[in-house]
């Protein structure tokens, strides 16, 4: 039986491994399974980190791809509002199993708190710490949990544990009836009952001694170890450990428990531990469905969503002279107000507004509860046009799925979700990147940001600083690790940093390349002079490599069964792929180049039995701006 949910300790322990490293990263989505939020945030240059909120389990990271699920239509809203803010700052309350996330954006902030007592909740409350949004509405003895009321956490269950003296212990001695001594003071002492049960066996008691057998000098020794037990976590000394009974993972501990009948495994992180042993327990279980029932549940959805697309519509025609004043109202707005304040202002003229997009001429609205996107660029009836097209269109989406079903054998299939591993983006994988052919990892910045956080930040005195000998160029650097780098990866990178200059947007064949040690390079401008962003001044002598070709190779690499783009100099590339394509600057459009260049790395493959889809904005993302002529295409025998 796995452990039904962290403990307010547990908790404790993540946040001070390095949980509370999410602080200052953005919102960038978040999504429900149930009445689990998973959000995820950006971390520049390292990728996604994922957190789980689960008001039955509690708040981890994890590194597990998530499948995404609908929002609970009493916290939809809110949690869309929060898209795009800051992390401010995680923190506990109380040192008890309640979570707050303070996110801020655009001047305002909020609070997204979830509770996991009882039966667990979560809320999103304004400035003021008044409820905006809530899961379950609740009057209890204690507090309300409502909308507009102002949020009042869970009072303590008992003792505060670290706060135990002397008075305490004596006044806990004797115990309650045929109460074990656990159960006691679980009862009275706010602290998880397995951290009880710890500090009794280490203090000399069986956790299931009747409690009436403890005395004051026992108790003054079981307070004693239960701060011991406390201070470890707090302070970080953790142990994190898996136990697991037979081939089940039952519970993740930041501490090695003895008193536990269990095997206990090491594990290299608390973090992974609860990952391991609570994700899974989250994920909801397939279920064996047939594929005709799989294809009528669409239909129903298409028809469901058509329903509400034509009332919405109804609902425009019917108030028109509304709709039509929101839309001049918005055009107006957008021609004569901040950006910035468009939404507020809407919001306040048209409670039922959501959202808006000043760039695209956008309304997102809710009629009637059905949201609805309207075009300012349109009239109202237009757009109620338009909307009962779309009804129509899902209609006939309806239709041909129930003929497509009533053809369909009842073959069942197993809908459930197969987790996988989310791979961990290393920190160079935000800039260009490639490894030479001697082995040396290159890296090149995208942009005038990139460019000065390779310098400031990955930058060592003995790597190797290249940059085309032309305007407009990213920093290619070479880390060299304290060896000699060789001749091959300095031509590699002069190619590389080539490549990724302006000469081939120019349409220039060869350009040269200076190369200079990191520690010749500066932040710092001579006196009375500016260095912009991007730009660094160079001391000493440059090196320079004459007549560098402009030349990208990108191929395609297979690795368990899944496929790896790589890309950079043709001679650091080819060895490592299955198929690679070569090109030079030319007269093809970019985006007709990328669509050919998949097609031609997709093509051997299929050939081969491996069937990958590449997409264009995949390879888009690799080439750098210009014309392109592709010059080859290169396989790797496959004996080899």
């Amino acid at each position: 039986m796995i452990k039904s949910s962290l403990t307010a300790l547990d908790f404790a322990a993540l946040l001070r491994e390095g949980l509370y490293e999410l602080e200052g990263l953005r919102l960038q989505k978040a999504w429900m399974l149930g009445e689990v939020i998973v959000a995820r945030f950006r971390e520049p240059l390292v990728g996604d980190r994922v957190l789980i909120m689960s008001p039955q389990v509690g708040v981890f990271e994890t590194g597990y791809e998530i499948p995404r699920g609908q929002l609970h239509p009493r916290l939809a809203r809110a949690l869309r509002e929060l898209r795009g803010a800051r992390l401010v700052a995680i923190r506990q309350i109380g040192l008890d199993r309640v979570v707050a996330l303070t996110l801020e954006s655009r001047g305002w902030t909020r609070e997204l708190v979830v509770e996991w007592v009882r039966e667990g909740n979560v809320l999103v409350l304004d400035e003021e710490g008044v409820i905006v949004a809530v899961l379950r509405s609740r009057t209890l003895r204690d507090r309300r949990i409502r909308v507009g009321e102002p949020y009042k956490p869970p009072p303590p269950r008992g003792l505060d544990p670290l706060s135990l003296t002397s008075l305490d212990a004596k006044a806990l001695a004797g115990g309650s009836g045929r109460l074990t001594a656990s159960a006691y003071l679980v009862r009275r002492v706010n602290a998880p009952g397995e951290l009880i049960a710890e500090a009794l066996y280490r203090a000399g008691v069986n956790p299931r001694t009747l409690s009436r057998q403890l005395d004051a000098s026992i108790m003054e020794r079981v307070i004693h170890e239960l701060k011991d037990l406390y201070l470890k976590v707090l302070r970080c000394e953790l142990e994190p450990c898996i136990a697991v009974s037979g081939d089940e993972l039952v519970a993740a501990y930041p501490l090695k428990l003895r008193h536990l009948e269990l095997e206990l495994r090491d594990a290299s992180s608390f973090r992974e531990a609860v990952d391991e042993v609570y994700t899974r327990a989250l994920i909801p279980k397939p279920e064996p469905r047939s594929i005709e029932n799989r294809i009528y549940e669409r239909a129903r959805q298409y028809e469901s969503r058509a329903r509400e697309l034509r009332a919405a519509a109804k609902s425009i025609l019917e108030n028109l002279e509304r709709y039509e004043e929101m839309l001049e109202d918005f055009r107006v707005l957008r021609r004569s107000i901040e950006w910035s304040r468009l939404l507020d202002e809407m919001k306040r003229r048209y409670p039922e507004v959501l959202d808006v997009d000043a760039a695209r001429l956008r309304v997102r609205l809710s009629i009637g509860g059905v949201e609805i996107s309207l075009d300012a660029s349109c009239t109202a009836a237009r757009n109620a046009s338009r909307i009962f097209e779309e009804a129509k269109e899902l209609e006939r989406k309806a239709e041909r799925a129930r003929e497509v079903a009533a053809k369909t054998s009842r073959e069942e299939i197993w809908e459930g979700v197969v987790l996988r591993r989310r791979r961990e983006r290393k920190w160079y994988e935000g800039f260009r990147h490639f490894t030479s052919s001697e082995g040396f990892l290159v890296i090149g910045g995208k942009d005038a940001g990139q460019n000065e956080a390779i310098v400031r930040k990955y930058m060592e005195p003995d790597d190797i600083f290249m940059h085309a000998d032309v305007y407009g160029g990213p920093v290619v650097v070479i880390k060299s690790g304290g060896k000699s780098v060789g001749n091959d990866t300095l031509i590699e990178a002069a190619q590389f940093a080539a490549t990724y200059s302006r000469a081939w947007e120019a349409g220039l064949i060869a350009v040269d390349v200076y190369w200079v040690r990191g520690r010749q390079v500066s932040k710092k401008p001579p006196a009375g002079e500016y260095l912009k962003r991007g730009a660094f001044m160079v001391y000493g002598k440059r090196n320079y490599i004459k007549s560098v070709k402009l030349e990208l190779a990108v191929g395609v690499k297979m690795v368990d069964g899944e496929y790896e783009l790589l890309y950079g100099p043709p001679s650091a590339v080819m060895g490592k792929c299955e198929v690679c394509v070569v090109v030079e600057p030319g007269r093809l459009e970019r985006e007709e180049a990328a669509e050919r260049i998949a097609s031609l790395l997709a093509k051997p493959l299929r050939a081969r039995g491996l069937r990958i889809r590449l997409r264009k904005s995949e390879i888009l993302e690799l080439m750098p701006r210009g014309g392109f002529h592709i010059s080859r295409v290169l396989e790797r025998d496959e004996g080899g």
